[in-house]
């Protein structure tokens, strides 16, 4: 399983790409077109809903309340790079481009 890891305000998130987080954020977001451009637009929900998707915890509000608490201590900057990375991967079934490209299968 394909994992990229985030750290805000001095905690470490790992997000996973997982049949349920891409699932969830598919959903959620209407596709992910709708997920990226909302990281676009530095919607701080969806920042918080992608790291939950992620963790494994899409529907637990609280927990999207305390990321969204690191988020405001740590600040965006360097969270939003990884997301996006994070999502281009989700979105590739946890393939990096070149794999899913090549038809080989990536860490699963």
């Amino acid at each position: 399983m394909s994992e990229i890891e985030i750290d805000l305000a001095g905690e470490t998130f790992s997000l996973s790409c997982t049949l349920g987080a891409f699932k969830a954020v598919s959903e959620h977001f209407g596709g992910f077109v709708g997920a990226f451009r909302a990281l676009a637009e530095v919607n701080v929900g969806a920042v918080a809903f992608v790291i939950a998707a992620g963790i494994g915890k899409p529907k637990n509000s609280r927990e999207q309340e305390r990321i969204v608490e690191k988020l405001f201590e740590g600040g965006l900057e360097d969270a939003l790079p990884k997301l996006t990375e994070y999502l281009s991967l989700l979105s590739a079934g946890g393939k990096k481009r070149e794999e899913a490209q090549s038809g080989e299968v990536g860490e699963r």
